[in-house]
């Protein structure tokens, strides 16, 4: 009756205290309406990865069998940028041939055709040699306002000087042309659009002798007198039995507005 009674009571405890660990509650829930709503989940939960299993599949054999006509579309995309390209530079040598022909047929009439290019030297599209006269012109040393030479003053002296019988005319080496400009922009006066600054050195070409004598008995002459007078700026005026005046831009040839009247050619 000692220490075996002991011990059978103790493992007899255990075991009943393994048996009944878990509260009575606990099976009957285990057992209940949630048991059944677990085993739903279970359920639903295969069936969605069994749909997106199917999903990814399908998306894998459409991008497959789509692959084919992707490459084609890419391969005709090329072929069309190909024949662009190959288009554009058979536009490029047309272009190229026809600017030849035209120089070439252009060189032509030059050559047979004194009016064509008589017309070309009026419209200052050529370069021009011959005598002529020099007009330096300087603003006065004092730096003062009234003595700094002004676009109106340029653009007097050349009216002048074709009013005198100028025949082509340059400021600073800058042809003018029937279309050019002489303004003042960005704190400078301005031939053709670029920028020019003194001494203005005004080549006329025609005759010397008369054009000079014209031109001081003109109003243009006049006005330059007094602005000598008033203001000291400089003007002198030399003859030349040489002169090389250059072409005007061709922007300042190109007519945008203007037509010929037919039957006044």
């Amino acid at each position: 009756m000692g220490e075996p009674d002991t011990a059978n009571r103790a493992e007899g405890l255990l075991e009943q205290i393994a048996d009944t660990a878990l509260d009575d509650d606990y099976y009957v829930v285990r057992s209940g309406p949630g048991a059944q709503k677990r085993q739903f989940n279970t359920v639903l939960t295969g069936v969605v990865m069994a749909v997106f299993a199917l999903l990814v599949a399908v998306a894998a054999i459409q991008t497959r069998s789509d692959r084919p006509a992707t490459e084609r579309e890419r391969a005709t995309l090329i072929d069309d940028v190909d024949a662009r390209k190959e288009t554009l530079a058979d536009r490029e040598a047309t272009a190229v041939r026809l600017r030849a022909e035209v120089n070439a047929l252009q060189g032509q009439v030059d050559s047979f055709d004194p009016a064509y290019q008589e017309l070309r030297l009026v419209a200052a599209d050529v370069g021009a040699t011959g005598p002529g006269v020099t007009v330096r012109v300087t603003p006065n040393p004092n730096d003062d306002i009234d003595g700094q030479i002004r676009d109106q003053d340029l653009r007097v002296l050349v009216n002048g000087l074709w009013y005198a019988g100028a025949e082509a005319v340059s400021i600073n080496g800058n042809r003018i042309g029937t279309l050019s400009a002489i303004r003042f922009a960005e704190s400078v006066i301005k031939v053709n659009y670029r920028g020019i600054a003194p001494p203005y050195v005004v080549e006329a070409i025609g005759d010397e002798d008369t054009m000079a004598e014209r031109f001081e008995e003109n109003p243009a002459g006049r006005y330059w007198v007094k602005r000598q007078q008033d203001a000291g700026v400089g003007f002198d005026v030399s003859r030349s039995s040489e002169l090389r005046v250059g072409v005007v831009p061709k922007p300042r040839l190109t007519i945008r507005h203007a037509t010929a009247i037919k039957g006044e050619e």
